[in-house]
């Protein structure tokens, strides 16, 4: 991982220390419920996930269903990304119709949720990444689209650090120890949960596994 991320992700872990967090009601925690039953109702049935994928295109009925809706609370996309990325995690399956075909679209998906500006459906769509970052391949997916899945979590970071694009890392410390002293528990500047902002910083950490071919570029 390059120097600039490292010197952004270091004093918001060291913020996020001395802070608590406590979600909001809402209905996404109904939302939130429903996908893990979901996803361990599927997972729990190999024979299901077997059958699955022993069509030629396994994700033709899905992936449709993450364009049900333009409304980003629509529970049938999101409930349909959790099927896919349940799925695909648990088979760690490398085909053409999983890689090529079902991973590009479910990560344009994923990153209309890390876009948004409520925080619930941000989580959703980063956790969702993080569970799709399990091998090399799989990265490299997620590195090639990286101006729709990379940008919008460097935008949560530096948000959390309560930095704009121009300042400097000298900024980022003071910012950060200034909201640290605030006491105000569950977020940090630019109103980033600590949920939000440790399940981003475990992206990065996953993206750095593939350091020798995204350092310079993630540090651009």
């Amino acid at each position: 991982m390059s120097s600039s991320i490292i010197d952004l992700i270091i004093p918001l872990l060291s913020a996020s220390k001395h802070q608590t967090y406590n979600l909001p009601p809402s209905v996404l925690h109904l939302i939130s419920k429903q996908r893990h039953w979901l996803t361990y109702d599927i997972t729990g049935i190999p024979a299901l996930a077997k059958a699955l994928f022993k069509n030629g295109d396994p994700y033709r009925h899905f992936l449709p269903l993450l364009a049900h809706s333009p409304n980003p609370d629509d529970p049938i996309p999101l409930l349909t990304s959790t099927v896919l990325v349940s799925l695909m995690a648990a088979s760690r399956d490398e085909s053409t119709a999983t890689i090529d075909k079902a991973l590009p679209v479910i990560f344009s998906y994923l990153s209309s949720l890390t876009k948004n500006s409520d925080a619930g459906l941000q989580d959703i769509g980063v956790q969702e990444y993080s569970t799709l970052l399990y091998g090399h391949i799989t990265r490299q997916q997620f590195w090639e689209q990286r101006s729709e899945t990379v940008a919008p979590l460097i935008l949560i970071l530096r948000a959390a650090a309560g930095i704009g694009n121009d300042d400097s890392s000298a900024s980022l410390w003071s910012e950060t120890t200034a909201t640290a002293r605030t006491g105000f528990e569950g977020s940090l500047g630019g109103g980033v949960g600590l949920q939000l902002l440790y399940h981003v910083l475990l992206v990065m950490w996953q993206l750095s596994f593939e350091a020798t071919e995204v350092g310079d570029d993630l540090n651009e």
